[in-house]
């Protein structure tokens, strides 16, 4: 039976029966950053183990050296697009917005043969997290239901599965690592594309 490490970053009950609502209406979904250790490391892998071979190590999240500034919870849009989706051809950018020339709104071009919109999504959300400071709160908005979906409901399942099958799985990974790496609060929203919002026309903007 996994052990839940607390350290007052875990879902409550209530937290909980909150983020499944807001996934019936799209609302605010808070990262469960729970960190759990197995009796046996093997428990973690499907092949390719020693059970006589456990780690005694556990897993560790940022804990932000003395007093814990006391930041206000801060909002950045992300956005993907891609051009030439699904050819050879295909190029894609990704969006990262703050407020209106915000220095650190960011237009990114990642170089590779894997080249989709849905790349571009999760890479917003890795380019995000290395920006905000590790203790600062933090609502990422965005319009991938993808991205949001992979990383808030169905990552621990994919984890269990040791990732098998699972597109864009080092960019999932990375980005997991990230957002769970952290020591304050996260959540993801999502927003209608192309509907005006000043923040997801923003990312969209610097996407392309």
């Amino acid at each position: 039976m996994a052990q839940d490490l607390l350290d007052g970053m875990s879902l409550t009950r209530t937290r909980k029966l909150r983020n499944e609502r807001a996934r019936q209406s799209d609302g605010e979904i808070t990262l469960n950053l729970s960190i759990t250790c197995k009796d046996s490391l093997a428990e973690c892998f499907w092949i390719f183990t020693n059970p006589e071979r456990n780690s005694t190590l556990l897993t560790q999240r940022y804990k932000h050296q003395g007093l814990t500034p006391r930041c206000e919870e801060i909002t950045v849009y992300t956005d993907g697009a891609c051009m030439n989706n699904s050819k050879k051809n295909a190029r894609y950018g990704s969006g990262v917005w703050f407020t209106q020339n915000d220095p650190r709104n960011r237009a990114i071009r990642i170089p590779g043969n894997a080249q989709s919109n849905q790349v571009g999504e999760i890479a917003t959300v890795i380019a995000a997290m290395e920006i905000v400071p590790l203790y600062q709160p933090v609502k990422i908005r965005m319009d991938s239901k993808y991205v949001i979906k992979g990383l808030m409901t169905h990552l621990e399942t994919w984890e269990n599965d040791s990732w098998i099958g699972i597109k864009n799985v080092n960019l999932f990974k990375k980005a997991a690592h990230l957002l769970r790496y952290r020591s304050a609060k996260m959540m993801m929203q999502w927003v209608k594309g192309h509907d005006r919002n000043p923040g997801n026309e923003g990312s969209d903007a610097l996407a392309k």
